[in-house]
């Protein structure tokens, strides 16, 4: 439907129908008596003789020729101040038709006549005022111009309000399990913080939802959804750290925000850093709420609210983002809701019987393993003297690390689990290469605590992030070693972050096929220039001989323009294969990918260096460690994340930490269009 300009709209949807009449006789103190109770400002003035109008007068009048003049009101009548002939337009008159009239007879009020009535005397039915219509005007060219914007939030920005409050709803109705823990515990200021985030998150997203609507995502829409949702997460994660503080006394907001905003994002994206050094020191409630967030934010529960409103044909781009294999949303629902289940079962139960740890300790270190997480519920709870709960931890920061779909098809016929073997054997390989690698470059350290170097190779090639071992005092090769294991980080759509074992192989499963083929063409083409006749008559010899002399100079031509030829075919060859490389969409995206952790890691390495330059004993190769650490999601840290770390710095990281639980590229999908092609 075509909007009509406001000036050529009709004057009838603007008559104000409400207006007085008097005898032109009447003096001003009776018509003032008249207009008071009725809240108007016009008075259509009749004759006393016929009753026909015969003028107008307005507050204005009555203000400007009696009152500023000191006149008598009992005394003038309204005939000695109306404006007369009445001016009058019919309603048909469009506003612009009526702004003309009363800017040529330079008045602010007309008297709209009907214009249905075709008697001479004409009826009028109300009146129009120039402030009005001004008015009107304004509002309609405010409109005009904020149109096309109510256009894009309506189809591009609603849908995103929608799904994040569902997001956001379903979370806070998580955090009624800690919070009722504490409750039951009577840990009421832990209780208090938690359902401060229950409170947040849930009337953010009841607000949100009034102003969404929902429908269809694209790539663009869903990375814009999966981002907001974990900042938001994190941002009402932080609530009950700060009523909580868990970090010294006398802390001013700023610092309690972004040492909350970390601990909180840590656990959303399954990090797992932390600057709580004793977390045997919170109540147990908030301690299992901490773990609770790993759980929550490691499962990729996102993926599974938008999948129970949306058809799955309708999912490709959250799809895109957050993984997914060859599962289908029933066989990943059943892989997360109940093999995982079934694992965390397993775990807690191993954790109480063979390391002697209390049940809701055991369920928060099950958590935090299972997740990929990291965070402790005491800080002695891990140590080389307990070997078996080491021994149970490797195995579950294993099984965590290896793909859904894996999982799925040991439990179920539907699926194969030798289909993802591949990448499996390549991940377990480079544990096991790695962990000889830093036996060898330790030495001197793992001489008498090898289980625990084990232990922190696969804490750190599983992006789990458990450590009890300051790693600021290993060599520089053995944190190099670390950093690599944690950029790569574990299997594609596992619990685990990095940069993923299955981009490793595309990359180099493309590079070499690429080197076999411009290898193999090399050869060939040598070959065949090298190929000569084996035999040659004594015939041809002499006739060669003879013709020499004019012969020579135009072969040397051709055979120039031959090897030019095969050159060119050569180069054309070569140019089509790395183009196919190139346009291939997996391959770019996982070089890209590799490039923006190493890049990233670096640029926020270099920020945090700079603003901590001052402080003791601060170490590039210790910040490098800490950045790759939180853009990986792992959790490791070389003494650089502490709670007295500049506030800044710790807002970096946890950036880091919500760039690398998407792998980066998803938030570049909001903003560069080229790469959602």
């Amino acid at each position: 439907m075509l909007m009509v300009e406001p000036l050529e709209r009709p004057l009838s949807s603007y008559i104000h129908t409400q207006f007085v009449t008097a005898d032109e006789n009447s003096s001003i103190a009776e018509a003032v008596k008249i207009l008071q109770p009725k809240n108007v400002e016009i008075i259509l003035v009749t004759s006393s003789l016929n009753g026909e109008y015969v003028g107008i007068v307005t507050d204005s009048d009555i203000l400007e020729k009696v009152v500023m003049k000191g006149e008598d009101s009992d005394l003038i009548s309204l005939k000695s101040i109306m404006s007369s002939p009445i001016i009058t337009l019919p309603s048909s008159s469009t506003v612009r038709q009526a702004i003309q009239l009363m800017r040529v007879h330079k008045i602010k009020h007309l008297a709209v006549t009907d214009s249905t009535n075709n008697d001479e005397g004409k009826k009028i039915i109300g009146t129009v005022t120039q402030q009005y219509l001004a008015e009107i005007i304004r509002i309609a060219v405010i409109e005009k111009t904020f149109r096309s914007y109510r256009k894009i939030i309506r189809e591009h920005y609603k849908p995103i309000f929608a799904n994040v409050s569902i997001i956001l709803q379903f979370s806070g109705l998580l955090m009624v399990v800690p919070a009722l823990l504490g409750t039951i515990l009577g840990e009421w200021q832990s209780s208090i913080g938690i359902y401060l985030a229950f409170v947040g998150m849930s009337l953010t997203g009841y607000i949100m939802n009034t102003l969404g609507e929902k429908s269809p995502l694209n790539l663009k829409q869903s990375s814009i959804v999966v981002v907001l949702s974990f900042v938001l997460l994190s941002l009402f994660g932080s609530l009950p750290y700060m009523y909580i503080n868990p970090f010294w006394d006398g802390i001013d907001f700023f610092s309690l925000f972004a040492s909350s905003f970390l601990e909180s994002t840590s656990g959303f994206t399954t990090t797992g850093l932390s600057t709580i050094i004793h977390p045997e020191n919170l109540p147990e409630s908030f301690s299992f709420y901490r773990s609770y967030t790993l759980w929550v934010g490691g499962l990729s529960f996102v993926y599974l609210v938008m999948a129970l409103y949306y058809p799955e044909t309708k999912l490709a781009g959250m799809r895109h983002l957050l993984g997914g294999g060859i599962l289908r949303f029933k066989q990943l629902l059943s892989t997360i809701s109940v093999i995982f289940a079934i694992y965390t079962a397993i775990l807690i139960l191993l954790f109480i019987i063979f390391g002697n740890i209390n049940i809701l300790d055991s369920i928060s270190l099950s958590f935090g393993t299972l997740s990929s997480g990291g965070f402790v519920p005491t800080s002695t709870i891990l140590n080389s003297v307990n070997s078996s709960t080491l021994i149970i931890i490797m195995g579950g920061m294993i099984i965590a690390a290896l793909p859904f779909a894996f999982h799925f098809g040991i439990f179920s016929k539907e699926i194969e689990a030798t289909k993802e073997i591949k990448e499996i054997l390549v991940f377990i390989i480079l544990i096991t290469i790695c962990i000889v690698l830093f036996l060898f470059i330790e030495s001197s350290f793992s001489k008498n605590e090898w289980l625990s170097s084990v232990f922190h190779v696969i804490s750190a090639s599983t992006t789990t992030g458990f450590q009890f071992i300051d790693l600021s005092h290993i060599s520089t090769s053995g944190k190099i070693l670390l950093i690599v294991l944690m950029l790569i980080g574990g299997t594609a759509f596992s619990t685990a972050g990095g940069i993923k074992i299955a981009r490793i192989i595309l990359i180099f499963h493309k590079l070499i096929n690429y080197k076999q083929n411009t290898t193999t063409f090399h050869d060939k083409n040598h070959n065949h220039n090298n190929s000569q006749p084996t035999f040659i008559s004594s015939t041809a010899i002499q006739f060669r001989k003879r013709i020499k002399p004019f012969y020579k100079s135009n072969y040397k031509a051709k055979k120039l323009q031959k090897n030019n030829d095969t050159l060119s075919m050569s180069m054309v060859f070569l140019d089509k294969y790395k183009y196919h490389i190139l346009s291939d969409k997996a391959f770019r995206e996982a070089v890209f990918v590799v490039v923006l952790f190493i890049l990233f890691t670096m640029i926020t390495a270099i920020c945090v260096y700079y603003l901590n330059i001052n402080t003791k004993n601060i170490n590039f190769i210790n910040v490098i460690f800490e950045t790759a650490s939180t853009i990986s999601n792992t959790g490791l840290s070389a003494g650089i994340t502490t709670m007295h770390l500049d506030s800044f710095s710790k807002l970096i990281l946890s950036f880091n930490m919500i760039m690398g639980r998407f792998e980066i590229i998803a938030i570049l999908y909001i903003f560069i269009s080229k790469l959602r092609v």
